[in-house]
């Protein structure tokens, strides 16, 4: 015994593991396939046993009502008696047994002593199954009294054969044997068939990711119907993760050529420049002049490097400790810094600034967003810088506009990626940026829970914006 329960165990996980390994639309479909099987089983039952009882209680109506209607025919057309009524036998017995009128089963035994009052009683005549009623007829008074009565007591026997009722059960059986097993083959291919045609952004999703595997494609895309269902949901939210993937690694591909040409330009120029003072430098003061444009040169590389450094450090930043500060004097005190700059006297600086305003952030990092915004004002101000804080619904909103040439609508969601330039015809003379500050803003103003907006009208001006969460009192 106990190894027969080893080879039926093992016998079993084999089984559960060939489960395992069939596609979920063809496990779906058997696991419903067989509740559903149950269900029907359940159900084919159940209806089944009420069809057997309906018909049961049908024969024997069918019985007593023929048993019945004998003897009032008989009572009330004074001796004259039906033979057969509705396949029911009826006979017409003395109480001695003796078969008086009427006719029976072939073979059927001779009535003994009869079984009133207790309902259709089984027996068996020729192999066949029957039920059998006895009704006893007694005379009433007025038979008695014209003398219309004589002899023993009488009664009705009526055999009605269980075949009768059956075949409509046995009809009910075949249908429900044909029916039921039919629909439940429909059910399942059916069933099957949306299953898989549901499953099928799964398997595209599957085949997408082994293709974009084998060959770096982040082009490709799941191909979707109209369909709302969840999993079609989940295939467009795939689709959309490739197309940010895809635009991140343009971006990237783009960043490090730009990065690359930024390098290349002054490189180029020291070891020109390098060269050239090697081999033709005939004085100090030609010396003094090469050595100066390899210091403008390696000073440019050194703030790109520095501040490509310093956008690394802040996108691994995950969090921050954000402190309050107050914004209104942080914005005072630099715009007092910046107004004694050389440049800034030929500008014209309007300050609306609200009093008391502060916000959780970082101080350092707040400082050096007001720098981006203010470095750029100056560099494509014409004549008038204007600076505004207040507290909106959107939060507290920093706001530094200038009056120059403007930016290109296309462009204005643009001006926020790394080394990206505005078209330089703005200011020529001035765009000596490297296209990394505003790139610094954005991220800055992620990490303390702000975000940031331009907007610009060519030939009027840019106003580059910042909002910020309020400190909660």
């Amino acid at each position: 015994m106990s190894l027969k329960n080893s080879r039926y165990c093992r016998w079993l996980k084999r089984r559960l593991k060939q489960l395992k390994n069939l596609p979920v639309s063809l496990r779906v479909t058997l696991w419903y396939t067989l509740f559903l099987s149950l269900i029907l089983l359940l159900f084919t039952g159940v209806i089944l046993k009420m069809g057997e009882d309906y018909e049961k209680r049908t024969a024997t109506r069918t019985l007593i009502k023929a048993v019945e209607k004998a003897g009032d025919r008989y009572m009330e057309k004074e001796g004259k008696f039906r033979a057969y009524d509705d396949n029911v036998y009826l006979a017409l017995w003395s109480d001695q047994g003796e078969l008086l009128q009427g006719t029976q089963p072939e073979n059927a035994p001779r009535a003994a002593e009869p079984m009133f009052g207790r309902g259709p009683q089984p027996v068996v005549i020729n192999g066949v199954p029957y039920h059998y009623l006895d009704l006893p007829l007694r005379p009433d008074k007025e038979e008695i009294r014209k003398g219309k009565f004589h002899g023993p007591g009488r009664f009705v026997r009526g055999y009605l054969a269980d075949t009768v009722y059956s075949r409509y059960y046995r009809v009910l059986l075949v249908g429900a044997l044909i029916a039921l097993p039919l629909f439940l083959l429909l059910v399942t291919l059916g069933g099957y068939k949306i299953i898989k045609r549901s499953f099928a952004p799964v398997r595209a999703i599957s085949e997408a990711a082994r293709a974009i595997g084998e060959t770096g494609d982040l082009s490709q895309r799941i191909p979707l119907d109209d369909s709302r269902d969840e999993i079609h949901q989940m295939g467009r939210t795939f689709n959309w993760m490739l197309g940010q993937l895809e635009e991140l690694l343009e971006r990237e591909k783009r960043f490090t050529s730009d990065v690359s040409h930024e390098l290349r330009t002054p490189t180029a120029v020291i070891m020109a420049e390098s060269e050239f003072g090697k081999d033709y430098t005939d004085n100090l003061e030609e010396a003094r002049e090469e050595f100066q444009h390899i210091f403008q040169q390696s000073r440019r590389m050194s703030q790109l490097i520095n501040q490509l450094l310093e956008l690394s450090r802040l996108g691994n930043r995950k969090n921050l400790e954000l402190v309050p500060v107050d914004l209104s004097k942080l914005i005072r005190e630099t715009l007092e810094d910046y107004q004694k700059l050389p440049q800034s006297g030929k500008f014209q600086w309007e300050e609306r600034i609200e009093s008391g305003l502060q916000v959780l952030g970082d101080e350092p990092l707040l400082h050096r967003i007001l720098s981006n915004y203010l470095d750029n004002a100056l560099k494509f101000a014409r004549s008038r810088i204007a600076v505004s804080l207040k507290k909106t619904q959107e939060g507290i909103c920093l706001a530094v506009e200038d009056d120059g040439n403007g930016i290109p609508p296309g462009e204005l969601d643009k001006i926020w990626n790394r080394l990206y330039q505005a078209d330089p015809s703005r200011n020529k003379k001035q765009n000596m940026g490297l296209g990394l500050g505003l790139s610094f803003v954005a991220a800055a103003a992620k990490l303390m829970k702000g975000k940031v907006r331009a907007e610009s009208q060519m030939g009027k001006g840019s106003t580059f914006f910042l909002w910020l969460p309020p400190q909660e009192r």
